[in-house]
């Protein structure tokens, strides 16, 4: 077994490399296709997911990677200690050249989301960690621990996150329930630090997603005191299912809700 503050600190890394293939080729608008599911993919999305696959191959042999792009990978179980990819999370704002897009690599141990690293390339901004958060903007020898989350003052209404290209009348609803004060729209898994550094409280998903492109997010969220709870409210567990990888509806948490549990 890995430590995974270690490993963390390692993929964190690994990401930002990953991060400059992405800047490379952000301003040659390369052309998407469609994949099986409808999904755009480009020759960025592959080159990010050729150099994490090398560089975690030699860094960490023993170490199984489930990745998006890797439809062969789809296929294993993962063990009881695997990699959740995702070398492009938000390819249709990549597209059409916005800076919402990222990097996400997740530790998954026994189910859950043991460690995380999100990589913003534009900015040149990563967090990663496991029982310890940490942020660089540039080189990660200049991390800094992130401080605790703000805590919204008592009757505040909430802010609330919702995708950009994937809503659905299901999610209008739970946004209008809630009460929300602003709705932040986006694209990416770069949601999820948004919830991180206490600019959001909650976001939705109830149209589909990949275990891929969430469990960086929860791995960040849990150690802060958050995470994504299913319609039952536990926290959500990871593995290979009947219907693969994909994950299932959530609501996620800056801060668990009291009746929360996992």
């Amino acid at each position: 077994m890995h430590s995974p503050d270690a490993l963390a600190a390692a993929l964190a890394e690994i990401a930002r490399r990953a991060g400059r293939v992405l800047a490379g080729f952000h301003p040659l608008r390369p052309r998407p296709v469609l994949k099986g599911d409808q999904s755009p993919v480009t020759e960025s999305d592959r080159a990010s997911e050729a150099l994490i696959l090398e560089e975690v191959a030699r860094a960490f042999p023993a170490l199984p990677v489930i990745s998006e792009e890797n439809p062969r990978s789809h296929g294993v179980q993962g063990g009881d200690e695997f990699l959740l990819v995702d070398p492009l999370d938000g390819t249709r704002a990549f597209i059409a050249g916005t800076a919402d897009f990222c990097v996400c690599i997740a530790l998954i141990r026994r189910g859950i989301p043991a460690a995380g690293v999100l990589h913003a390339p534009l900015g040149d901004e990563t967090w990663w960690g496991a029982s310890e958060l940490w942020s660089a903007r540039g080189a990660l020898s200049q991390a800094r621990r992130l401080p605790p989350r703000p805590v919204r003052p008592p009757g505040e209404k909430p802010v609330a996150l919702a995708s950009h290209f994937h809503g659905n009348a299901e999610t209008d609803d739970i946004l209008a329930r809630c009460g929300a004060s602003r709705i932040i729209r986006m694209s990416s898994a770069l949601k999820f630090v948004k919830l991180l550094t206490g600019e959001a409280d909650l976001y939705p998903r109830r149209t589909r997603t990949m275990q891929w492109d969430i469990a960086a997010g929860d791995a960040l969220l849990r150690a802060a005191g958050g995470g994504l709870l299913d319609d039952q409210g536990r926290l959500l567990t990871y593995g290979r299912t009947a219907e693969g990888w994909v994950a299932p509806p959530f609501m996620a948490y800056g801060v668990l809700p009291a009746s929360g549990s996992g």
